[in-house]
């Protein structure tokens, strides 16, 4: 599983709320999801809350598409402090055999 494309060469230099498209070719929509959400989240980036990314057919293979931005000002505080509280609430979920499965990347 990788990002095998942006819509944007200058993902760290991306303004704040302008859209991009990032490519995954996990091998299915929640590991794609998990994936992206991990990369954008890396890079300081949002990604759009789409529960099913679309399947686009690329020369190298169907690639799960999702779309991501910058968030800007008051937005960027309080998505930082719902991916916290996110984290909070998964580690503190007993882990099942498809939920560590999905964190390891398996």
């Amino acid at each position: 599983m990788a990002i095998v494309r942006t819509s944007v060469e200058d993902v760290d230099n991306l303004p704040p709320e302008q859209p991009i498209m990032v490519d995954s070719d996990a091998k299915d929509n929640a590991h794609a999801v998990l994936e992206i959400e991990r990369w954008c989240r890396a890079r300081g980036l949002a990604r759009v809350r789409e529960n099913y990314l679309r399947v686009v057919r690329t020369p190298g293979g169907d690639v799960r598409r999702a779309v991501a931005f910058r968030p800007g000002g008051d937005l960027a505080q309080e998505y930082g402090e719902l991916l916290d509280e996110i984290d909070r609430h998964v580690s503190a979920q007993p882990p099942s055999s498809s939920s560590v499965d999905l964190r390891h990347g398996a």
